[in-house]
């Protein structure tokens, strides 16, 4: 009886043993073949996952509308993607950076060569790249100010006269971090820039 079953059982434990060994988790940990293998970190080895549900979810402070800002606080900011005849001016005395939600908010006006103008109060938001407009001004009107009944947040879309793009890019975010309102003013006004070529001298 033991040499019937000798070989059922050889396969039967063959099969044991590669399942078994195909299954180690130890045989994951570390890449023999791979030279560099101590000296990366856990998410360039594929062992980083994350646990979201710690996680704070984002909240968005209330947002209060501020007035009609006034001509002389409008500085025109160039801007290359603004459409032909198009000029684009920020109340840049009131630009906020609220330091709980992250939001850039401020007057934006626009103004046509042949003398139309409007303007927008909006939010930024540098992490998702989206916008928000909270209010429509229009000095010809009386009241001259119209909030937005539910105001939504906006994907910033890439294009020839994508100038919230280019605000988000070049004036409201950093490279690393959020800029913020003295900074802002500085980029729109050109102080930043050249702040850093003096540095780099």
């Amino acid at each position: 009886m033991q040499i019937q079953y000798a070989r059922p059982f050889r396969i039967l434990h063959a099969i044991v043993v590669t399942v078994t060994i195909c299954l180690s988790p130890s045989l994951f940990a570390r890449d023999d073949a791979d030279p560099y293998y101590e000296y990366r970190d856990e998410v360039d080895r594929g062992e980083f996952s994350y646990d979201d549900s710690q996680d704070i979810p984002w909240i968005e402070n209330e947002t209060e509308v501020l007035a009609v800002p006034r001509p002389d606080d409008l500085t025109e900011v160039r801007m290359g993607r603004m459409p032909p005849g198009m000029v684009l001016l920020v109340d840049k005395s009131r630009i906020t950076v609220n330091p709980d939600d992250h939001v850039v908010r401020a007057w934006l006006w626009t103004r046509s060569d042949s003398g139309f103008e409007k303007g927008s109060f909006e939010g930024y938001r540098c992490d998702t790249r989206e916008y928000k407009i909270y209010a429509w001004a229009n000095p010809g009107r009386k009241p001259p100010v119209t909030k937005v009944s539910r105001p939504l947040w906006k994907s910033v879309k890439k294009g020839n006269y994508s100038y919230r793009a280019e605000l988000l890019n070049d004036y409201f975010c950093g490279y690393r971090e959020l800029r913020n309102a003295n900074q802002i003013v500085d980029a729109l006004t050109g102080e930043f820039h050249r702040d850093i070529i003096q540095k780099g001298q």
